[in-house]
């Protein structure tokens, strides 16, 4: 190994180390209550080191979002490589959501305050919207996925946004194949649709404590309310008597 791929090994096995340091304290105390000292403090580094690697805490915030976002997105596409119909990839993409919400929580609430309204996303926000608009102009209803124009502040929030953007695409499209199909109502909108299923999917972690309370009450598990979930989904959009 040269000098140079080691000098670059070290330098991101520090700043992964650094990522794992900022991770730890903002699952457990919150973004707003970890400063860039502190995190300089755990990884035993001066806070001009820490900012060759990351220029402030929001960025170093958006890379530990990304780790989940491409967890998220891994598990989507995992789950509908084997899938045949646009129904069956519809359901294992919400499946993919709910394994996300029961073993990576953490990831799920700093996604959450990623997109919470605390951090400025407009210009990436608009870039999307102006994809899935072309998408839809130019594609015959086919939603894919697009490149953003390469802005170096916000590569992270970047990628997170495209990864997100992947799995809705993933869902208008599954939604589409079951219009196709015959399966699904042929007066739905793909996009439409794919916005509500996903804002179904995002309350589940956030249910009030007091509607929890009324699950537990009548013995209904969280593996059987993912799955009334999934049919009250399924049946709001299949023809009937399908």
């Amino acid at each position: 190994m040269s000098i140079t791929d080691r000098k670059e090994r070290e330098k991101e096995q520090r700043r992964n180390a650094i990522i794992d340091a900022a991770e730890k304290m903002f699952f457990s105390r919150g973004y707003d209550n970890v400063s860039m000292d502190d995190i300089a403090r755990a990884v035993e580094l001066n806070k001009a080191t820490l900012y060759l690697y990351f220029k402030n805490k929001e960025a170093l915030f958006f890379a530990v979002v990304l780790r989940g976002a491409r967890i998220l997105n891994s598990l989507v596409k995992e789950n509908i490589k084997t899938c045949k119909t646009g129904y069956e990839k519809l359901w294992e993409t919400g499946h993919a959501y709910f394994t996300f919400f029961k073993k990576y929580p953490d990831y799920n609430q700093v996604q959450n305050y990623f997109y919470s309204g605390r951090f400025d996303l407009s210009n990436v926000m608009d870039m999307q919207v102006d994809a899935i608009d072309g998408g839809k102009r130019y594609a015959l209803h086919e939603y894919t996925v697009f490149d953003f124009p390469k802005i170096t502040d916000v590569e992270d929030a970047k990628e997170i946004i495209m990864l997100h953007h992947e799995i809705f695409v993933i869902m208008c499209n599954s939604i589409k194949e079951g219009i196709d199909e015959g399966m699904f109502r042929p007066d739905l909108d793909p996009a439409e649709a794919a916005i509500i299923f996903t804002m179904v999917l995002e309350s589940v972690p956030n249910m009030r404590p007091d509607l929890k309370s009324v699950l537990d009450s009548r013995g209904i598990d969280r593996s059987k309310f993912s799955k009334d979930i999934g049919d009250f989904i399924g049946n709001m959009l299949k023809i009937k008597n399908t």
